[in-house]
């Protein structure tokens, strides 16, 4: 379960909105919850219609006449990028302009093995081919050293980046980057491509129009790969960029559409995030990223399939590499249980591809609701990503265990570490106890939703939201809530693997899709009052419009979810031997009618623990007594358990089982009269 923060649209604010302009009353509700309240709020947010001159970055006036001056005079010129989706349509963008212009450019990328960012090999292997002008795109803010180098190799370098600068620039001619200090420009939130667009502008005068045509379509894909903020100017450079990319005649994206089946399709940021991106940061991943920018720089039909083959392929090794990894962890998770009671999840073995590990922990953070390191152990050293969410910091906890460790670096929701292998268990100690000591009460993950107004509920006001597109980073689709909607109907669909929910609100029928989430493992049944967070999208069915609405999350209506956080955090406190008052040892005993009402609820199908505890749940029994039971029935052969799936389902029982000689069971009873020692 995840908590729900739940916002009453502000009917004063909304209405305000809606008066003095033309948008849908849903629409401003949306708006107003997120502190967009008056009619010019809104324009500059939905309007978003330009750039602001490219000059207006500290040093791109530098960078334009150091570069411009390199073309004329024929100075041969490496485009420096890097290996993630951002870095490859920079390098692209920045390399096609010049090579357009006449310039002797190259592009380098390294390697994943060679690390992110400039390194000395690579640098002395441009001097010894004559470079005489290295462009970074997407890095080299922190390369310091590797900047002494450049100059004393008697080569000039232009950095352009947008990662947060340190408290010493690199030595450069020009250093763009508009979270520099000094830099006045009106906005921050680029990713390289962006700021790669903004240079190529300076390049071209100042005017965008070139470099919008040109190469709006690749700014798009960095910008929304990135994951930055899509407002202000970000939200301009994918709305335009969508445009020029559903109609592009670059053959590398053509091919990249059609094998990832978008050919048929509207695009939106998410047919890029979650279908073009992936397949061009299989490149860096698994194979080499000059194989993506080869199939964005092709102007060959046939080449271009070949190369989206390729990387369509890689994407695929990247699953299965992925796939493989849970695996080894959740067999991890069954062996060791008490791993998913820590306070945060630290996890590790051999050989996992350093190129997913992020990805996984990501999913594990979803999962389970817990910040996760996850680490790669070869031979004796140890790589790792970390993901977060809410209140806890990756970089204060890797700053807390940076003592085990010999590099690391990242920010409040996610970062990276490197350490001995032997220093695995000092290092899962130290985060541990950096979540003690900061979090008393670990947070947890949170969706935060607006109440849906049944009135509201109508294809006019689903359609009013595609202003608010493009969705992403900041600026996440809406969700609603639907409060003691009662259900009338489930049916499952694609074999099973799906539900559809017919429900009753207010005076509306809603019919909703919950992907993923089998009828049996739904948290309510036909008949129930439910409690629901979606999203909708205006739809038509026979020519006629209708909603398209998606579920994220249910529950019964009436669930107390403070009562359920604490209980879970008292089941959890308890398996990791931490002193609890001694009264909360009692209410966690159940009785004898309790262990029946659970058992009994237990079917011989595997069943979601969720949707069992909203089976039998009620007042005298909250969550921790819940799994208690569960755990007790477990230990005594009566039920298996899977702690990795969160499923249980009932055994086969050929003789009496005494529930009162359970281990669990006994500790309980002496902690009840004894209290915590």
């Amino acid at each position: 379960m995840k908590k729900w923060s739940i916002t009453r649209p502000d009917e004063a604010a909304a209405g305000a909105l809606t008066k003095g302009s033309d948008l849908e009353p849903l629409c401003a509700a949306v708006l107003a919850a997120r502190g967009i309240r008056t009619v010019q709020a809104a324009a500059d947010f939905l309007g978003s219609d330009e750039l602001s001159d490219p000059f207006l970055i500290r040093d791109m006036q530098e960078a334009a006449e150091v570069i411009n001056e390199a073309v004329e005079s024929g100075k041969p010129i490496c485009v420096y990028g890097d290996y993630d989706c951002d870095g490859v349509t920079a390098t692209v963008m920045l390399y096609s302009y010049l090579e357009c212009l006449g310039a002797d450019v190259r592009f380098y990328i390294p390697e994943r093995s060679e690390g992110y960012g400039m390194n000395e090999a690579s640098i002395r292997q441009l001097a010894q081919e004559g470079v005489s002008l290295i462009i970074t795109v997407d890095n080299g803010i922190a390369a310091l050293a590797e900047a002494e180098l450049i100059a004393q190799l008697g080569m000039t370098l232009v950095v352009t980046d947008h990662h947060q600068p340190g408290e010493c620039l690199p030595r450069a001619a020009a250093v763009v980057n508009p979270h520099r200090a000094d830099c006045p420009s009106p906005y921050k939130n680029l990713c390289g491509a962006g700021v790669a667009l903004k240079l190529i502008a300076a390049l071209d005068g100042g005017g965008y129009d070139m470099a919008l045509e040109q190469f709006g379509d690749l700014a798009a894909i960095g910008t929304v790969a990135d994951i930055v903020p899509l407002d202000g100017e970000n939200r301009f450079l994918v709305r335009r960029g969508l445009e020029y990319l559903q109609n592009t005649e670059r053959e590398g994206l053509l091919a990249l559409i059609q094998v990832a089946g978008l050919a048929e399709k509207p695009l939106d940021a998410h047919s890029i995030g979650f279908m073009l991106a992936p397949r061009i940061n299989a490149a860096g991943r698994f194979g080499s990223p000059t194989l993506a920018v080869r199939l964005l720089l092709c102007d060959d039909p046939q080449e271009a399939e070949s190369l989206a083959a390729q990387l369509d392929q890689l994407n695929t090794e990247r699953k299965a590499a992925e796939n493989a990894i849970m695996q080894q962890i959740d067999q991890k998770l069954r062996e060791e249980p008490a791993l998913l009671h820590a306070r945060v999840l630290v996890l590790a073995g051999e050989g996992w591809h350093p190129g997913v590990i992020g990805i996984l922990a990501a999913r594990l953070v979803e999962r389970f609701g817990k910040p996760c390191f996850l680490l790669s152990v070869e031979g004796d050293t140890a790589r790792g990503s970390a993901r977060s969410f809410g209140d806890f910091s990756v970089y204060q906890c890797l700053h807390a265990a940076s003592g085990v460790l010999t590099h690391w670096g990242g920010h409040k929701g996610a970062g990276g570490m490197t350490l001995s292998a032997a220093d695995l268990p000092e290092f899962d100690r130290l985060v541990q106890q950096y979540a003690r000591e900061q979090f008393p009460v670990m947070p947890v993950p949170e969706l935060s939703a607006l109440l849906l107004p049944p009135a509201l509920y109508t294809p006019k006001q689903a359609a009013g939201l595609e202003v608010l597109a493009p969705f992403g980073a900041e600026n996440p689709e809406p969700l609603f809530a639907v409060v003691g909607a009662s259900v009338t109907g489930v049916t499952s669909t694609k074999n099973g693997q799906h539900s559809r929910i017919t429900l009753r609100y207010g005076v509306v029928n809603i019919s909703a899709f919950w992907f993923f989430c089998k009828p049996d493992a739904l948290p309510f049944r036909q008949g129930d009052a439910c409690d629901l967070l979606l999203t909708i999208q205006a739809d038509s069915w026979n020519g006629k419009p209708c909603i398209r609405a998606r579920i994220r999350d249910g529950r019964l209506s009436g669930t107390k979810q403070s009562a359920y956080f604490a209980a879970r955090a008292s089941y959890e406190a308890y398996w990791r031997k931490e002193a609890l008052p001694r009264a909360y040892y009692g209410r966690m005993l159940p009785a004898r009618q309790e262990l029946i009402r659970v058992y009994n609820a237990i079917g011989q199908e595997d069943m979601p623990l969720e949707a069992l505890y909203a089976a039998c749940a009620g007042t005298d029994l909250n969550y921790c007594k819940f799994r208690i039971c569960c755990d007790i029935f477990a230990e005594r052969g009566l039920i298996a358990l899977d702690p990795a799936a969160g499923t249980l389902r009932r055994l086969p029982v050929t003789a009496k089982v005494q529930i009162t000689e359970s281990q669990v069971f006994l500790e309980l009873h002496r902690l009840a009269e004894n209290g915590f020692t």
